[in-house]
């Protein structure tokens, strides 16, 4: 039973920690995702172990020292996201409905055909923006009923499960489909005016996953998102970068786009919002998100119920002010800088 348990713990440490070499291949960025469940899985081990204390074997206790090292590296990674932690964004005392805005945003999985059963889900939370992505012409053809309130729409239909649906009843100018990296993975960027007049840009992403089947490397994900965050570190205007990152918050990538574009996550602070997959309760990761300018407050974030789909969807309503007290965004410091622009340059091989 010792051998047994010993060859377990062993195999979670390192997990755990061949998760910090800096690699785009996708086993090593995958190990990123399950912090959350390898923690519970080293708590288990490490209360397994006291079956056998006192620990006489030297062995035996460096496996139990690397149990609880780990323990301390996951909590430490994780801390941010419990709501233990200081609030990134500060939550909106008092809106004024015309610096208000509800964004809905949802990976709808292309080959889900429960089409009735999102637009029911979008009608309820009635947002002034909708993000889809896994959309095909299928979908914007299930979908043609909400051209009837959002007047605004982008449309970049795709049967790869990169297609994008973007539909707003906000007036919008200056909207694109981009295509920041690969030929077949679409984006949109769009300036979006609130009912008070005050213009926001905003970027939807969904980059692809390094996984095998889809890509072996994150060099294309961790490329978009490096551009995108430059994008933004450049843009005079507030911000909003949302969509499925096919990425973990506590992952490096994820933290180096954050500390670049200097926009704030309003899960920090709140919660993990899992938001794939749905049909599984212990292998669930956050991977859709939201972040924003320091210029905005939350009013409130929303892990939406079941919709058909292996991903749950978001709805977070944001209230803007030129004055939000109490909001400082992470900053990238030089070496970090370097580090994204070489990621936004990297070559990308199709």
């Amino acid at each position: 039973m010792q051998i047994l348990l010993a060859a377990c713990s062993i195999l979670l440490i390192l997990a755990v920690f061949l998760s910090l070499i800096k690699s785009d291949f996708w086993i090593y960025k995958i190990l990123e995702y399950p912090r959350l469940q390898k923690l519970a899985l080293t708590a288990t081990a490490t209360a397994c172990w006291f079956f056998f204390w006192p620990l006489q074997n030297r062995f035996y206790q460096a496996v139990f020292g690397g149990l609880i090292l780990s323990i301390l590296f996951l909590v430490y990674k994780i801390w941010p996201y419990t709501f233990l932690a200081k609030r990134e964004m500060r939550k909106a005392r008092s809106t004024d409905p015309q610096n208000e805005l509800k964004v809905f945003a949802a990976n709808v999985l292309q080959d889900n055909r429960q089409y009735q059963r999102l637009l029911n889900q979008i009608k309820s939370v009635d947002p002034d923006i909708i993000f889809l992505v896994e959309t095909n012409t299928a979908w914007i053809n299930a979908m043609k009923e909400l051209e009837k309130d959002y007047s605004y729409k982008l449309q970049a239909p795709l049967e790869n499960t990169y297609g994008l649906l973007f539909y707003s009843r906000l007036p919008c100018t200056k909207g694109k489909i981009m295509f920041l990296v690969k030929s077949e993975v679409p984006s949109i960027e769009v300036v979006v005016e609130l009912r008070s007049g005050q213009k926001v840009q905003l970027w939807g992403l969904h980059p692809e996953p390094p996984v095998p089947g889809e890509n072996l490397y994150s060099t294309a994900k961790d490329k978009e998102l490096m551009k995108i965050a430059l994008k933004v570190q450049e843009c005079s205007l507030p911000c909003i970068v949302l969509g499925d990152l096919n990425d973990v918050a506590w992952s490096h990538t994820t933290q180096l786009f954050r500390k670049t574009s200097e926009l704030l996550d309003p899960r920090r602070g709140r919660g993990f919002y899992s938001t794939f997959s749905a049909h599984s309760r212990f292998i669930r990761f956050p991977l859709d998100y939201i972040f924003c300018s320091k210029n905005f407050g939350l009013v409130e974030m929303r892990r939406l119920p079941k919709n058909g789909s292996d991903h749950f969807a978001t709805l977070t309503h944001l209230a803007f002010s030129h004055h939000v007290k109490g909001q400082k965004p992470a900053q990238a410091d030089e070496k970090e800088l370097r580090e994204a622009k070489d990621m936004a340059t990297e070559q990308v091989v199709s």
